[in-house]
């Protein structure tokens, strides 16, 4: 049986269609590969060498469509990936501000800036990063945050044990975007419905999956579900404590390579649940919000 890394059933935004498909990444039926301590990670359409380094702290933001994603590490450097869509920006075409001083970056990668300046060491910083009129700021905290990768490890295992969630997604590529309503009933049942006219759904059940069109539903295989893959920031490595909220609420931001290289945020409750989680990814903007937990949700094929 082959491993379904994650799936995330959603939509494509391209050049204002909305196209609803399915989203995939398959394994050979192992685990995935990860790179050794200070190796290079390179991906499809950038290179980061910092983002695994378990000693880094990496985060994202977007404006429209481009992307900009960081690693730095305490004293330096920061490196930085910065895309257009899914087209990586040469250190050349961008311009950067450290604490409102332009920086110096030399290439580092395809798509990869490397900025060598002392952060993370008993003072803030504030980066700033432009492309044209597009400008991105991070703040960089006095010190590194603490891991986080307990508490991430206790909400992977809390939301995998559920028997059943709700939750909404809000997916766009950076123009326009579509928005889902999920259901998800273990230990491999999931349903969906995108909002909007001509709403389209769709019914998951093991290795069956039933889509609705022109009015009657359409039987499929489909390569098999857990429910655990449904959650797409569950393979994220390297986890930071990056704030605590009135509620009770830790955020936590972390990269991954699986299902694709992204930068996360989750938002996890002190009983381990994740009440919300960000995945920014290259034209892949993602957020889900969960409730209903154990909620009595049956999902059955449709008739």
């Amino acid at each position: 049986m082959s491993r379904i890394a994650w799936i995330t059933i959603g939509a494509a935004v391209l050049g204002g269609v909305i196209a609803v498909g399915v989203i995939l990444a398959r394994g050979d039926g192992g685990n995935p590969a990860t790179p050794p301590a200070g190796a290079t990670t390179t991906t499809r359409g950038f290179t980061l060498p910092l983002a695994q380094d378990p000693a880094a702290f990496a985060l994202a933001k977007h404006a429209g469509n481009l992307l900009v994603g960081i690693a730095a590490k305490v004293g330096g450097p920061i490196d930085v990936a910065a895309l257009r869509a899914e087209t990586p920006l040469a250190t050349d075409t961008l311009r950067f501000e450290l604490d409102g001083t332009a920086a110096e970056a030399s290439s580092c990668g395809n798509g990869c800036s490397r900025i060598d300046a002392s952060v993370l060491d008993g003072a803030p910083s504030v980066l700033t990063v432009r492309d044209g009129s597009s400008e991105l700021r991070f703040a960089l905290p006095a010190r590194l945050p603490p891991s986080g990768d307990g508490l991430f490890a206790r909400a992977s295992r809390t939301m995998g044990a559920l028997r059943a969630y709700r939750f909404n997604e809000a997916l766009t590529s950076g123009r326009g975007g579509v928005a889902t309503e999920y259901e998800v009933q273990a230990p491999n049942r999931l349903s969906l419905r995108v909002r909007g006219t001509g709403a389209f759904r769709s019914v998951i059940i093991g290795r069956t999956r039933w889509d609705y069109h022109d009015g009657r539903w359409e039987r499929s295989s489909f390569p098999g579900l857990k429910v655990a893959d449904v959650l797409m920031w569950h393979r994220a490595t390297h986890a930071r404590v990056v704030g605590h909220e009135a509620n009770g609420v830790t955020d936590l931001a972390a990269f991954g390579l699986e299902p694709v290289p992204a930068w996360f945020r989750v938002s996890v409750e002190p009983s381990g649940r994740v009440v919300e989680a960000e995945m920014i990814a290259a034209s892949h903007f993602m957020t889900h919000r969960y409730r209903d937990f154990n909620a009595p949700i049956e999902i059955t094929a449709p008739k």
